[in-house]
């Protein structure tokens, strides 16, 4: 008879009546296969563990002791574990069968305790999807209202007293409106903890956590505090809600994802909210459905997982296995009106365009001559992505150090153009400057507020000075996030004063710091694309800061995409869309359902979608530049 129980942090496996399980191959198999260590004076087998990952390792010794028909003990600890995990199996099941009940027959009402704020028709199925299935996803696009969703959600589970604190954590952007949603759904300010500050001043917010009903926590800071979250979602009945969740969509190398599924198993209730899930593609999807489920293993292993979805007939299976544990909100439910896309493509300036066409075809000449290896290097694929966006957008950026990507300023020596890229500022200014000025005036003539998305600081600084005389608001990283940080001069005040001001009348900004959780659509409805990424989530993001719950079908959306022609700007263009197919198919939804693009999201994040853009990227360049170029670099 074998004993299995935990010690200080250790499962132990103790064989002392049972010698055979430490010789041959029972001793191979245990130290080899499951990675414990033996100890001959104690005889016995141990393993750290965290509460994460001790199920999976309990379920392993007792299934191959059971294979070999040893008997064994297990402490009231053990059995604690093994009996959480049969419960979340009968948890799942009802999950996977309620969520498809829910998807055939949608509830038309809800009785929802203390909640003041009337659903719309389409948001009823899914506040019913989180609390029948208990631990759901929501996909729903930005904009239709997911924090009334879960606020609805919230309400019910506790007035049946399933649930007594909600946890969020989600982007610094998303704090306002969290606390925003809750008085237009209760009619009352709520008793509501930031988690910021030193580490002191955390650990007493922890200690009088009593006091407080939400919790609002960025995933960095989660990240930091993890024991003392864990020690509060011990001590209280918690819903755990990621918004925007594809935050942790990291499929390997993710800090903040390994740490956040540690959160898992201690939280009452799980919800991840995002209408970008999959950025990069389908991997995305791993890391938050593990959060949801952590002990199911839904879709297999990391690596496992990475094989298995080569091909559409797997995506197809594994939307058809996930479906009863998401629900969506497709843009065409809203009855939004359909915003107007206008592009505008502009030739470059004359040296704008010698000096693009230099360095592509120095990029050329380099991809012939650097060793294979050296070309799946994500540094030098990444600086040569940023380096075109700079000269297609602005070749001023290219003489500066850019805080944005970490990009230190470009050395032009070996190109006989290094003079105009040094002093180009003093020869010319690029076209989009001149009608970017233009439009934003037009705008302003006619009384209207207006948005200009840039990706790089350094054209906030120049669109500002361009437009001093009516006093831009300009959000970028640098600028405090709230008033923990700054209590005069922060993002939230600022995105306030352009909401409300009769003269703040355009904001310039960095996709970065302000696509996330932030309203805008009762007072702007024009947004100015001076240039793009390869951003998804934030472009997509951005695009719905204007275009959301709350506008009137009469209303008007204008987006104007400035694109310079026969640059990396078109690429971009191409592969957003491409990017927006394989979401929109993964999740059933069509694709005339609104006139958006989607990309992944970062310039460069993601092995395979790097690749895929950085060689889309020099099929244009050999195709712009033609055969003379095209010899010249072989």
């Amino acid at each position: 008879m074998s004993q299995l129980k935990i010690i200080s942090h250790k499962i132990v496996l103790n064989v002392a009546d049972n010698p055979v399980l430490s010789k041959g191959a029972y001793r191979v198999y245990l130290s080899s296969a499951l990675n414990f260590d033996y100890n001959p004076e104690k005889q016995e087998y141990s393993i750290n563990f965290d509460y994460s990952t001790a199920p999976q390792i309990i379920l392993d010794v007792i299934s191959y002791l059971h294979s070999k028909n040893i008997n064994n003990t297990t402490d009231a600890e053990i059995s604690k574990i093994i009996k959480c995990v049969s419960e979340e199996e009968k948890k799942f099941k009802n999950a996977i069968e309620n969520g498809k009940q829910i998807h055939e027959n949608p509830p038309k009402t809800l009785d929802i305790p203390n909640f003041i704020r009337k659903l719309k028709p389409y948001q009823i199925e899914s506040v019913e999807h989180i609390v029948d299935v208990e631990n759901a996803a929501n996909f729903s696009v930005p904009g239709s209202g997911k924090t009334t969703i879960v606020y609805a959600a919230y309400s019910i589970l506790k007035s049946e007293g399933l649930i007594d604190k909600l946890f969020v954590i989600g982007p610094r952007s998303s704090f306002r409106p969290w606390e925003e949603e809750y008085i237009g759904c209760f009619g009352e300010i709520p008793e509501v903890l930031r988690i910021t500050g030193t580490k002191s001043e955390r650990n007493r917010k922890y200690r009088v956590a009593d006091d407080y009903e939400l919790f609002l926590a960025t995933y960095h800071m989660t990240y930091n505090d993890l024991n003392e979250i864990i020690d509060l979602l011990r001590k209280y009945k918690v819903m755990v809600v990621l918004d925007e969740s594809h935050n942790i969509k990291r499929f390997e190398g993710g800090h903040w994802a390994d740490e956040i599924i540690k959160l898992a198993p201690f939280a009452k209730r799980r919800v991840i909210l995002t209408g970008t899930p999959m950025p990069h593609g389908i991997l995305d999807i791993w890391t938050q459905m593990t959060f949801l489920w952590p002990q199911k293993n839904l879709l297999l292993e990391r690596e496992q997982f990475k094989s298995y979805i080569e091909n559409d007939k797997d995506l197809l299976e594994i939307r058809e296995k996930l479906s009863p544990l998401y629900c969506r909100i497709k843009k065409r439910d809203l009855d939004l009106p359909i915003p107007e896309f206008i592009r505008i493509k502009i030739p470059l300036s004359p040296i704008q365009k010698t000096i693009y066409d230099a360095i592509a075809v120095k990029i050329l000449r380099e991809l012939v001559k650097i060793p294979e290896d050296r070309r799946s290097l994500h540094q030098w694929r990444r600086a040569t992505l940023i380096r075109l966006l700079q000269a297609a957008s602005n070749p001023t950026l290219l003489a500066k150090y850019s805080s944005e990507f970490d990009i230190p300023p470009m050395d032009p020596s070996g190109l006989q153009i290094s003079q105009l890229i040094e002093k180009y500022p003093r020869y010319e200014i690029p076209a989009k400057f001149e009608l970017t000025e233009k439009l934003v005036r037009d705008q302003i003539s006619n009384k209207h507020k207006v948005i200009i998305w840039t990706s790089f600081i350094h054209n906030i600084e120049m669109l500002r000075k361009k437009l001093e005389d009516i006093s831009p608001i300009c959000i970028f990283g640098d600028v405090p996030r709230d008033e923990d940080e700054n209590a005069e001069y922060n993002r939230e005040r600022l995105i306030e004063d352009f909401k409300t001001s009769s003269t703040n009348n355009v904001l310039i900004a960095n996709p970065g710091a302000t696509a996330e959780s932030i309203s805008l659509q009762r007072t702007c409805h024009n947004a100015i694309y001076f240039d793009r990424t390869f951003n998804g989530a934030q472009y997509l993001q951005s695009l719905d800061r204007i275009h959301r719950i709350g506008l009137k079908p009469n209303e008007k959306i204008i987006y104007t995409l400035l694109i310079s022609e026969n640059t990396i700007e078109e690429v971009v263009n191409s592969r957003l869309e491409e990017k927006l197919q394989q979401m929109l198919n993964f999740l059933n939804d069509d694709l005339n359902v609104s006139n958006i693009e989607i990309s992944i999201n970062e310039v460069s994040d993601g092995e395979k979608e790097e690749v895929a853009d950085f060689n889309a990227v020099i099929d244009a360049l050999k195709k712009h530049l033609g055969p003379k170029y095209d010899s010249e670099c072989k």
